[in-house]
């Protein structure tokens, strides 16, 4: 949202009125209101007393006294601006805009007025509104820089950061001090990812305006995605020195926390966030995770609890509830979440390995294999799921199932150890020994140190399930 200037209006006060010499009690001011309700005080009385809250920025006392200013001069041009200008920052956006139109019909050629017009149009999401009323403006004085800079802004509210940069730069060249500029140039560099160059302006930035808390916490977020996360920490910290409550900082210095692994300290961070904002699911998601992370899980399900409670669609905090609840051995559990999250998001292919893993554990094998199908529909070439297909298969005596599964991943190229090893297996409980012995051969070629994808060691097959006695059985013959 754009914020309006209100400095234009002091050369407009008579600088022998009360806006300049004295200001006032509540008492007084309170008389003030009663008497311009009464219609007992003049225009001009009523334009000093608006100028006066302004000034102050209490923007509702100043519409009170503009409301009775415009009902008392309802052809001031002037008064409609003003009562727009009040609107406007009080984010009352179509009430604002009735008001410039009222100025506007009053005097169609005053250049400030249409830059307020398209600074609140493109505040309702008229964008195209927003921009041809800049564009007038800038028909009347091509070097306007309020004019250019909001076109600035309408730019990066199309996407159109490219052109959003030239107005920048232009800007810049004029006045190299312009610190909103800087910030800007450094908001439309993040979105072109040139984060280098964006980290740049926002330091530029930050020399011109030191307490300026976005520009800091907006160097943070291109330092956190750098991978810089120490640095990114000591930019929220500068942030929450100027505004302790600034939630959004305290959130995504957490997540820097967690990237580091300094779990105990992100918690602390989010649960700073949630005293802000309560209900800010992010928050609470990020706080289960954290807390998962650092092994306390009963603390992450009451914590990812609460994220689903604010949001019970959030599948990605019903996915961490499940995680946790399956690391704790409580399978049934995790997969009543699992299930309820592919409900939600059933292209995540996540969120269906997760459940088939639990539904194997769980001895649910027809279950498991529907949920690796839906794996292996959205990712047809995913080498360690056609294993664990594979494997399933074998598991629940789908020998060829289970064969052409461990082939089919083979053929992939991804030269997995246990899709060798199932070939092998599946080869054995066909009692075909020579095919057996020629994956085994593979297979020590691949994995000389007996050990899966993972790293584990993989099972010796004259031990593994019945087949001991298969080979048993087949050295009798």
């Amino acid at each position: 949202m754009s914020y309006f200037d209100f400095d234009d209006f002091e050369d407009n006060w008579d600088e022998s009125g009360p806006g300049r010499e004295r200001s006032y009690s509540d008492k007084e001011l309170s008389d003030l209101l009663q008497a311009a309700r009464q219609g007992s005080l003049s225009t001009d009385t009523l334009e000093d007393i608006a100028n006066y809250h302004l000034e102050k920025n209490n923007f509702e006392e100043a519409l009170t006294f503009l409301e009775v200013l415009t009902e008392r001069a309802p052809y001031s041009a002037d008064a409609w601006e003003r009562k727009g200008l009040v609107l406007n920052n009080l984010g009352r956006y179509t009430h604002a805009l009735s008001a410039f139109e009222q100025a506007e019909a009053l005097n169609p050629a005053d250049l400030e007025l249409l830059i307020n017009k398209g600074i609140t149009l493109d505040n309702l999401g008229d964008i195209e509104g927003a921009l041809a009323c800049l564009d007038t403006a800038l028909s009347m004085d091509p070097e306007n820089e309020d004019a250019l800079f909001n076109k600035g802004i309408a730019l990066e509210h199309t996407g159109k950061y490219f052109e959003a940069v030239y107005l920048f730069d232009e800007l810049l060249s004029r006045d190299p001090e312009n610190e909103a500029a800087w910030y800007e140039l450094g908001y439309c560099h993040d979105f072109l990812e040139n984060l280098d160059e964006s980290l740049r302006c926002y330091d530029r930035s930050i020399d011109f305006a030191p307490f300026n808390h976005n520009a800091w916490y907006n160097r943070g977020i291109i330092l956190n995605r750098l991978g810089s996360f120490r640095k990114a920490i000591e930019s929220y910290d500068f942030a929450l020195a100027i505004d302790e409550n600034f939630a959004s900082a305290w959130y995504n210095r957490g997540n820097s926390c967690a990237n580091l692994k300094w779990f105990k300290e992100a918690i602390d961070c989010f649960r700073k966030t949630i005293a802000l904002e309560p209900d800010d699911v992010h928050a609470w998601h990020n706080l289960g995770n954290a807390y998962e992370e650092n092994d306390q899980l009963l603390e992450a399900i009451d914590a990812y609890s609460r994220a689903i409670k604010i949001s019970p669609r959030n599948y990605e905090s019903l996915f961490g509830r499940g995680s946790t609840l399956e690391s704790m051995k409580n399978y049934e559990a995790a997969l009543q979440d699992y299930s309820a999250a592919v409900l939600y998001a059933p292209d995540t292919l996540e969120l269906w390995y997760a459940k088939a893993d639990v539904e194997f554990e769980m001895g649910q094998l027809d279950s498991a294999l529907l949920s690796l199908g839906n794996v292996l529909r959205l990712d047809s070439r995913n080498a360690t799921a056609w294993v664990d297909f594979a494997e399933i298969n074998l598991e629940a005596g789908r020998l060829e199932e289970g064969l052409l599964a461990a082939e089919h991943a083979i053929a992939l190229g991804d030269r997995l150890p246990e899709a060798y090893f199932f070939v092998a297996e599946a080869h054995l409980l066909r009692h075909d020994r020579f095919r057996a012995q020629e994956a085994l051969s593979k297979l020590a070629i691949i994995a000389p140190d007996g050990r899966d994808s993972d790293g584990n060691p993989l099972p010796d097959l004259t031990t593994y399930r019945e087949h001991r006695w298969i080979l048993k059985q087949d050295g009798d013959s």
